[in-house]
């Protein structure tokens, strides 16, 4: 979202704030090899914010139909996880990483044996 847009959104700046204080530093990336990364991504309307959900195929050999963030594996040419949230969710959803305010970077955390997730 551009700054313009999202600090005319006073609860979305709040919340942004909230983030930036308690995560001032990007973890680094672990050298791990089954590295993902998802996007948190929230938006205003009508006075109410929003956080957009994909559901996963029902084809997919993992997680079939469940509810999810955009995002998923690293890539060899993304340079850190914020890159890859982003690459993944112009995949999944089109949406325009130019018009995405990365607020903060969460803590990276093991999902199963040998994925770490950063969100």
């Amino acid at each position: 979202m551009d700054s313009n847009n999202f600090t005319s959104s006073h609860k979305l700046l709040n919340l942004s704030q909230r983030f930036r204080q308690s995560n001032s530093k990007q973890s680094q990336r672990f050298k791990r090899p089954n590295r993902a990364a998802v996007l948190i991504c929230l938006f205003e309307e009508a006075d109410d914010i929003y956080v957009i959900l994909t559901q996963r195929s029902s084809n997919m050999s993992s997680y079939s139909g469940q509810v999810s963030l955009p995002g998923g594996r690293a890539d060899e040419g993304d340079k850190d996880d914020v890159h890859t949230a982003l690459r993944e969710a112009q995949e999944e959803i089109g949406l325009d990483p130019a018009v995405v305010d990365v607020v903060a970077v969460l803590e990276p955390f093991v999902t199963k044996v040998d994925v770490f997730c950063s969100i």
